[in-house]
């Protein structure tokens, strides 16, 4: 199991890469609203998932 560091380090490396600038939030965040878009990154973005699944990993640490 990764140290929490790493966790972190692997999230905010993945955010800044993909997720920062994100054309398709900018989008939805336009077209429909803030909510729309987190809700589409968070459920249906295959980095968003991937960041949510590396995440679930902190609250198993504590």
């Amino acid at each position: 199991m990764m140290e929490r560091k790493e966790i972190l380090e692997e999230i905010d490396t993945l955010m800044k890469t993909y997720c920062d600038g994100c054309f398709v939030y900018k989008h939805f965040r336009k077209d429909h609203s803030q909510k729309f878009a987190q809700s589409f990154c968070i459920n249906k973005c295959t980095i968003g998932e991937k960041i949510k699944t590396i995440g679930k990993q902190l609250t198993y640490d504590c």
